[in-house]
């Protein structure tokens, strides 16, 4: 699972990502800052998703804007942060939003914990951005998103058997957009991650 992500030196890196990937006006990007702030469910964060009116534009338009982590939950106290992505499409909770509005979290890193309450952090091996790829849906007129999860490869086994589906900088347009791809992104194994100890570092690149 993922239930906790942070930024660190985050705003410059967005901005980049935003100006060459992307149709967007920069000036519309939410603000973050430079100091490192560490995102938990029910807090508002930086989403990159689709404009709701690309079916009818010949340029689809990507843009970015603040949303709240977590659906609400109709069955019991708490908020949904997580969804499968062996089986989110049969879910009747996330059946329309992963087919009509995907989305992309930006992160630094992620938190996770072993079954001995060790905390470890994971990052990128080659530094900058994760991209996790999840969707979204507004109730009540807020919008909020959820994490999509995948089984857990070699590089974070060893810590938990579930990991965020990550998607890299060339595929934030085909993830949000392109339909036909969508069970070739929730089937794959994911590339590896870097792993350390929030004590210190214990280890690195296991073989995915």
């Amino acid at each position: 699972m993922c239930c906790r992500y942070y930024y660190e030196d985050f705003e410059i890196e967005l901005r980049e990502l935003m100006k060459a990937e992307m149709v967007v006006k920069l000036s519309d990007l939410p603000s973050v800052g430079s100091a490192r702030r560490d995102i938990c469910p029910s807090q508002s964060s930086v989403v990159i998703h689709g404009d709701s009116r690309r079916k009818e534009a010949q340029d689809g338009v990507i843009g970015a804007s603040e949303m709240v982590w977590g659906f609400s939950n109709p069955v019991r106290k708490g908020l949904i942060i997580n969804a499968r992505a062996e089986t989110a499409r049969e879910k009747i909770t996330f059946a329309d939003s992963i087919a009509r509005r995907r989305c992309v979290i930006p992160a630094s890193g992620f938190y996770e914990c072993d079954a001995h309450k060790a905390k470890y952090r994971f990052t990128s091996p080659e530094g900058g951005l994760l991209l996790l790829a999840g969707f979204y849906r507004e109730e009540q007129g807020i919008p909020r998103y959820t994490v999509l999860t995948t089984e857990a490869n070699g590089s974070m086994i060893k810590v938990h058997d579930r990991m965020p589906v990550m998607i890299s900088r060339d595929e934030i347009r085909p993830w949000i957009e392109d339909d036909a791809r969508l069970s070739d992104f929730l089937g794959r194994e994911q590339a590896p991650l870097t792993c350390e100890q929030e004590s210190g570092q214990i280890s690195f690149l296991y073989d995915a």
